[in-house]
């Protein structure tokens, strides 16, 4: 028999990390195609999904540490408190780094006489910023299925 406190630990665990993988699947199957089609450029669609993606690498670097510290006091395996950490070093990298260099060059790549190389820069940018986007949500899925695995595990232990 579990204790409360377990489960409770239990319980947030799954809500953080069943809240982060809802969050980057609406958003890469919904809001960013969405911005892009309905909006008539694609600099206004940068503008819209800009702050998005800042607050799910926010939520990213705040829930990987949580279910780090979780699974630690659930007494889970080594992976499933680094594999979370390194999804949040991820979030902050994607954020403050490859983010904050997009948005300081969208003016030069998008401005009334886009600079050429800006332009390319921002390329680059980007799709690092989608790999590392895709790569967060392969990693939390597999995530979610080591939890799953270690909880169809406690339930067999005596």
């Amino acid at each position: 028999m579990r204790r409360t406190a377990d489960v409770l630990l239990v319980a947030g665990l799954w809500c953080l990390l069943g809240g982060w993988i809802g969050a980057l699947l609406l958003f890469s199957i919904v809001v960013a195609p969405t911005a892009f089609q309905v909006l008539p450029n694609p600099e206004l669609a940068g503008r819209l999904v800009g702050p998005v993606l800042r607050s799910l690498n926010l939520y990213g670097a705040l829930a990987g540490f949580a279910l780090a510290v979780l699974a630690w006091r659930l007494g889970r395996g080594a992976w499933l408190v680094v594999l979370p950490l390194s999804l949040a070093a991820l979030s902050l990298v994607s954020q403050f780094g490859i983010t904050a260099e997009i948005e300081r060059i969208r003016p030069l790549a998008f401005g009334a006489v886009p600079d050429a190389g800006a332009l390319a820069r921002f390329g680059q940018l980007h799709g690092l910023s989608v790999l590392l986007f895709g790569v967060t949500g392969i990693a939390a899925l597999v995530l979610a299925w080591l939890h799953a695995g270690a909880e169809v595990g406690s339930r067999r232990a005596p």
